[in-house]
């Protein structure tokens, strides 16, 4: 007894239709050159022309069976596929989501290989953060004025975590981010994550450190998210006064990012008149000035 189908929806009728159509053209465009070619085979002269039949062309076409589906069994009208349309769906979907989970993976590699292990797993939802700290972590964008976020407050206050978690989330929506410690808190061996550091040790004779250094440097220029953390905290003189090298790293990069409207995250513990002593008046003053300009400003408490 042969299983009746279930009736198939108009949509679903069409496309089978549109299918069949193009099917029978390639049919006939095969057949009509086996003709073609059997009447050039042909061709020698005669005294009178024979018409010369047409050879029968076997063309093998998959589709037209009715067939169970490969992963649910139903029967359906099988046309170069295992699977009926709903199944199809299903595996097309799913091999969707395998690569956007792939793709998240890699994207979580690369923030943790920027990310010191202090900040890489955080609860938001533990008590002791503030709510300005959990907030900001979990919604703050860029704006289009305001395209940067500065962070104010005593240490141990959540600044740098709160970065952190804003960092993570925009590497896994594909943006290039990258951290930057003022000083050089986050280096270890030939890894040189530190601003002061990468500005002294680009020159170094050791060619893996200054290549290290050198990378440091471009990539705090480039990355399309910038957390430059603990601003003031850069190495300086007994004085005070930051070196050459460390001035010029500090504001060439601060310079670059703002020419070119890529967004920084900065965090400082210093109020501001401290600040821009430390920086230095001659620069320092119009520097932070254009940088609060394009940064929200706001004090974790």
């Amino acid at each position: 007894m042969t299983a009746s189908l279930p009736p198939l929806s108009e949509e679903r009728q069409a496309v089978l239709d549109e299918r069949r159509r193009v099917l029978d053209e390639m049919v006939q465009r095969q057949i009509a050159a086996q003709q073609r070619r059997a009447e050039q085979a042909a061709a020698p002269v005669v005294v009178a022309p024979v018409a010369t039949p047409a050879p029968e062309v076997e063309v093998e076409v998959r589709g037209y069976a009715t067939m169970p589906c490969a992963d649910c069994g139903k029967p359906f009208e099988a046309i170069a596929s295992r699977y009926c349309p709903d199944c199809a769906d299903s595996r097309m979907a799913a091999q969707e989501q395998e690569r956007a989970a792939a793709t998240g993976r890699e994207r979580l590699k690369a923030f943790l290989q920027i990310c010191p292990p202090g900040y890489r797993e955080t609860d938001w939802a533990k008590k002791g953060l503030s709510p300005e700290c959990v907030r900001l972590a979990t919604e703050w964008y860029p704006g289009a004025a305001q395209h940067s976020l500065g962070l104010y407050g005593s240490t141990g206050k959540g600044k740098t975590r709160c970065a952190f978690g804003i960092l993570r989330r925009h590497a896994l929506l594909g943006w290039s981010v990258y951290a930057v410690h003022s000083g050089d808190a986050w280096d270890c061996g030939e890894h040189v994550q530190g601003l002061s550091s990468a500005a002294r040790l680009q020159y170094d004779e050791r060619k893996r450190v200054a290549d290290a250094a050198t990378s440091c440097i471009a990539r705090a220029r480039s990355a399309g998210l910038l957390l430059l953390d603990d601003m003031g905290k850069e190495r300086a003189s007994k004085d005070g006064r930051l070196s050459e090298a460390v001035e010029e790293a500090l504001f060439g990069l601060i310079e670059y990012r703002l020419a070119n409207r890529l967004p920084i995250i900065w965090t400082t513990n210093m109020g501001a008149e401290r600040l821009r002593t430390r920086l230095g008046g001659d620069r320092g003053e119009p520097l932070l000035r254009r940088l609060r300009d394009v940064s929200l400003c706001t004090t974790i408490l």
